[in-house]
């Protein structure tokens, strides 16, 4: 079947297909084609260029810290849980966008001697100025220099030079040197959490997490350090742990 598809505001048909749509698992029940006349509109959170009701059906695919809002399309996808939003046309997205079982323990691997091989402390890899995951940074640096080579907090050269490969594979080369990453989501928001966790798990680092408060629905929280276990004060000695 022909399915007919437009993209905007800040959505394209090809980054799409490949993230999202998994046309290989798709093969001979659907064809994607894009299209002026569509049978959909799928349209991003970026920017304001929103389609009026048609003679088609509107996605809205809210791929951020947002509340989706449904008075604007006719189904929608999103950050937040389901059971927050409340809407049966409402489904919730995950940023994983790779195979789970890259993070599922191999009984093969002496992950204790990984860890300890790695000479480098931690790392906190940004270019957005956020005031909280700043504000980490600067303690846990009083304790130990911590690397940071973005535009936020920077204290050392760029990287890009240095490893080989498109963005993603720089950051992992990057990551795989050290013991911990700081790994602070933009926002603290429920559902909301991106690669910043797993691509540290993934190259056999400790995440030092915080974002989603929900995040153990997802991960198993004693396979990283959940920040928020330790804002209480019942247990105020997250730098210490560190």
């Amino acid at each position: 079947r022909l399915i007919k598809l437009r993209f905007q505001n800040g959505l394209t048909f090809e980054n799409f297909k490949k993230e999202v749509l998994d046309p290989e698992n798709l093969t001979g029940l659907y064809q994607f084609e894009e299209s002026a006349e569509p049978n959909f509109i799928i349209f991003g959170p970026y920017g304001n260029d929103i389609p009026p009701k048609g003679n088609y059906i509107r996605i809205g695919y809210f791929c951020e810290n947002i509340i989706p809002d449904l008075s604007v399309c006719e189904w929608a996808f999103g950050v937040p849980r389901e059971e927050d939003v409340k809407h049966p046309n409402y489904k919730r997205i995950q940023w994983h966008g790779f195979d789970p079982q890259l993070l599922v323990k191999d009984p093969e691997r002496d992950y204790a001697r990984i860890l300890a091989s790695k000479t480098k402390f931690c790392n906190f890899l940004y270019s957005h100025h956020v005031p909280y995951r700043e504000a980490f940074f600067t303690q846990l640096s009083k304790y130990k220099k911590v690397d940071a080579p973005g535009k936020s907090m920077n204290n050392m050269p760029g990287i890009d030079s240095i490893y080989k490969g498109d963005k993603w594979e720089i950051k992992k080369q990057f990551l795989s040197e050290y013991k911990f990453t700081i790994a602070f989501e933009n926002d603290i928001f429920p559902g909301y959490q991106t690669e910043k966790l797993y691509d540290a798990m993934e190259v056999g680092n400790i995440p030092i997490y915080c974002g989603d408060p929900f995040i153990g629905d997802v991960f198993n929280t004693k396979s990283f350090i959940n920040v928020s276990e330790y804002i209480f004060p019942k247990n105020p000695q997250l730098i210490k742990k560190v």
